[in-house]
């Protein structure tokens, strides 16, 4: 039952350490009973377990006595002495792989020996076991004269390495350092970022929801489209594809980023035009003009469509009962969306206006016609506002803007009058 015990004991004791150093002290190793001085890369690593050598010159010293720096290893029996300018790098095995954008924190400890020249300590991160990989930490400080110093940092993994390098990048063989005891400490950075996202793809107008995940204190790149700057749930609603970046900062902490793309899916082109989208509206001609008439008496006595008020904001006269609309946004496009009625009938549902141009034929009832644009939002900037270009075959077409509101919707009076050509 003990056995048991000290096995399952053991087991969670490997789950809660997520990364560790398999030879971080440099106890494990066969150099014997006395300092190993000066070793080949070669003789270094058939000696050290789970720690190679690689430097240009090859110099690692493996050593427990306590004849340099005034004292024996930091813990244990064992430290290593290495030499600057690259010439002494060696890769320490982690238990697993680091993942890519996670946050860890490492210390060790390093000392300065009589009669040598140290430079700072640069630490590195690295998939293989036989380069100096990318460089995470450079000490700010030098080691003390006989004094074993600990240093610790904070850094997020810049890929998926599994071997910690250690050097002093400048100096020479001149140059000497001894150093021990690299361990994992816990840290409570978090990290990674991540962002998940409701959609990575809208249509122009619509809306994405943005959740963060993994740090604290979130803060957006500046960017009209965003609900807020700050905060683990955002709204975007882009004019354009667009990049959104958030970043996560927390003291002693590096700073954590991540991005998302949300796309603006373009709307289908019926016909080949450049910028037209054409929608022909085909109307019941079977009314009778008493009909028409009692219609457009009740239509233009309520000044109402839709249960809501619309006020007549421009008045044109054409020759033409068949009359080509143009609808679009000629300044900047904000995502306001509408539907448009004639005398009180719709004819185009939910329409996003847009730069391109949507193309409306309309067949008009003799005399006066009322067209309605009734606003189903705001938009990014209220009003609701759109451009209308009417054409009823002549050759010059008359250019109108409607501005509507949630409250009160713009309109359109059309005369259709066949004189008007004489």
């Amino acid at each position: 039952m003990k056995n048991i015990t000290l096995l399952i004991l053991s087991f969670f004791i490997k789950m809660s350490v997520a990364q560790v150093f398999l030879n971080g002290n440099f106890e494990n190793n066969s150099a014997g009973n006395s300092d190993n001085i000066n070793l080949s890369n070669a003789d270094c690593n058939s000696k050290l377990r789970d720690v190679n050598s690689f430097g240009t010159y090859g110099d690692v010293d493996i050593i427990k006595s306590s004849s340099y720096g005034g004292s024996g290893a930091q813990d244990g029996t064992w430290y290593l002495g290495l030499t600057g300018g690259g010439t002494d790098i060696i890769a320490l095995t982690l238990s697993a792989p680091l993942v890519q954008g996670k946050v860890y924190t490492i210390s060790f400890y390093d000392r300065k020996t009589s009669g040598y020249v140290v430079s700072p300590i640069q630490i590195g991160l690295s998939t293989t076991n036989n380069s100096a990989g990318t460089n995470v930490y450079t000490c700010p400080e030098l080691a003390q004269l006989n004094v074993w110093t600990q240093h610790s940092f904070t850094f997020t993994a810049p890929n998926n390495g599994q071997y910690i390098t250690v050097q002093m990048q400048s100096g020479d063989i001149q140059h000497w350092i001894n150093v021990d005891n690299f361990v994992f400490n816990k840290t409570t950075c978090g990290g990674p970022l991540t962002i998940l996202a409701s959609a990575n793809s809208v249509e122009l107008g619509n809306s994405a929801t943005f959740t963060v995940q993994g740090g604290s204190n979130y803060i957006w790149a500046a960017d009209g489209t965003l609900s807020a700057l700050s905060g683990s749930i955002v709204t975007a609603i882009p004019r354009a594809n667009s990049i959104y970046t958030v970043s996560s900062e927390k003291k002693g902490c590096p700073v954590l980023t991540a991005t998302v793309t949300l796309t603006i899916i373009k709307p289908v082109v019926e016909k080949n035009t450049d910028t037209v989208i054409v929608e022909e509206i085909i109307r019941e001609k079977e009314v009778v003009k008493t009909d028409i008439k009692k219609h457009h008496k009740k239509l233009i006595g309520n000044h109402r469509v839709n249960g809501r008020k619309f006020i007549v904001q421009e008045s044109v006269t054409v020759a033409s009962s068949s009359i080509k609309i143009m609808v679009w946004d000629k300044n900047r496009a904000d995502g306001d969306q509408v539907s448009l009625y004639l005398n009180g009938e719709l004819v185009v549902e939910n329409f996003i206006v847009t730069k391109t141009k949507k193309e409306i034929i309309l067949n008009l009832d003799p005399g006066k016609n009322i067209i309605v644009m009734h606003a189903l939002n705001l938009g990014l900037i209220p009003p609701n506002t759109a451009a209308l270009s009417i054409n009823d075959g002549s050759k010059r077409a008359k250019l109108l803007t409607l501005v509507s509101t949630l409250k009160r919707s713009g309109a359109l009076e059309v005369f259709y009058d066949p004189l008007v050509k004489n």
